[in-house]
């Protein structure tokens, strides 16, 4: 997983919004991984409003925006990340009006599948099988899942052959962790 804080330039402004984004490191290449973050989630001011930084700000509204976005995700801001920690953020991110409104729908199954990945690749066997259980059970959107170009029958299929090949998933995201493009990052330990 990656795990970080993304600057997005505001159209037609000289401001951009800091966002937590959540990348998976699960797919076959890391252009796919880094295309589209599971968590995109913007940060909040004193006020509530959505915290919007010019390009030339002082140190000190940077340093202001900064303190907002560690008590937002105090998971930055640490050399070890629990599972539970990430989990939890991927959970409250598919709280959000945005998501919440249609619990069965393709990006919540997006988020269900990443939870099964992250527990897949740390070796937690049970929670894997939980996590899959509910997927079984729960009655999916398919119109949802089609117009996203997916259909749930094959979606399930392939998370179960994921599971079954255990061992070529962790290579998979082994080759992900080692592409040059993430070198540069801070990595934290992830740990249980």
């Amino acid at each position: 997983v990656v795990i970080g804080i993304e600057l997005v330039k505001i159209p037609r402004t000289d401001n951009y919004r800091p966002h937590f984004v959540l990348y998976s490191l699960c797919k076959d290449t890391i252009k796919e991984c880094m295309d589209i973050p599971i968590v995109l989630q913007q940060f909040y001011d004193k006020k509530n409003f959505q915290l919007d930084i010019p390009f030339d700000a002082n140190s000190n509204l940077f340093k202001e925006a900064v303190e907002i976005i560690k008590r937002q995700y105090p998971i930055l801001k640490s050399d070890k990340v629990s599972i539970k920690d990430i989990i939890s953020a991927i959970d409250n991110y598919s709280l959000t009006k945005r998501f919440s409104i249609a619990p069965n729908s393709y990006f919540q199954g997006e988020f269900m599948q990443m939870k099964l990945e992250i527990e897949l690749f740390a070796g937690n066997t049970k929670k894997v099988q939980e996590i899959l259980n509910v997927i079984e059970k729960r009655d999916w959107d398919i119109k949802h899942f089609t117009v996203c170009g997916v259909d749930v029958e094959e979606w399930i299929d392939n998370l179960q052959k994921e599971i079954y090949k255990q061992d070529l998933f962790i290579q998979k995201v082994e080759n992900n962790l080692t592409d040059k493009k993430l070198a540069k990052l801070d990595i934290s330990l992830l740990c249980d």
